[in-house]
């Protein structure tokens, strides 16, 4: 098993890293809408693969590779393209958990599908809408503790390496 400690230490500053990221957004991008999105774990010899997001919501905050789902598209379709656009990797899924993103002070609500499985190819973001993603990097969980993480894709990664 993991060790997963120093992940949790990070979860104390992520009340003033929300309010810092409301005062960092402006009101027009808030939303009401209520997303579907999918989410893959990466992970290689107890690293885990993140990107580092370019767009509202959690600007500049890494997270796991994902989007959302196209019209006519399932979810297995949707998360095999999102991380290949996005890390350039070939990915083959496996369902992990559900999660809800609900982010009222931002105007952001999400469903998310997750996903781990097996992974080939080498990182590569020219697949990315430009200024989608500005990097994609492997992490080791104890370089975790430090980033600022969106969504609740901390809690995710520590649930997944957890088990």
């Amino acid at each position: 098993m993991m060790d997963i400690s120093k992940i949790k230490i990070q979860e104390d500053n992520s009340e003033e890293e929300l309010k810092q990221f409301i005062s960092e957004n402006s009101e027009e991008e808030k939303s009401t809408k209520r997303e579907k999105v999918v989410n893959a774990i990466l992970s290689n010899d107890g690293t885990v693969l993140l990107i580092k997001r370019g767009h509202f919501p959690f600007r500049n905050t890494w997270a796991l590779p994902g989007g959302h789902i196209e019209e006519g598209e399932t979810e297995e379709g949707a998360v095999i393209r999102e991380v290949k656009e996005e890390t350039g990797m070939i990915f083959e899924p496996n369902y992990f958990g559900s999660y809800e993103d609900n982010f009222e002070e931002l105007g952001f609500f999400a469903y998310s599908s997750i996903f781990s499985g097996s992974h080939k190819g080498e990182i590569s973001t020219e697949g990315a809408n430009e200024g989608e993603i500005l990097e994609a990097k492997w992490f080791k969980l104890d370089e975790l503790t430090d980033l600022k993480i969106g969504f609740q894709h901390r809690k995710i990664i520590e649930e997944y390496f957890g088990n």
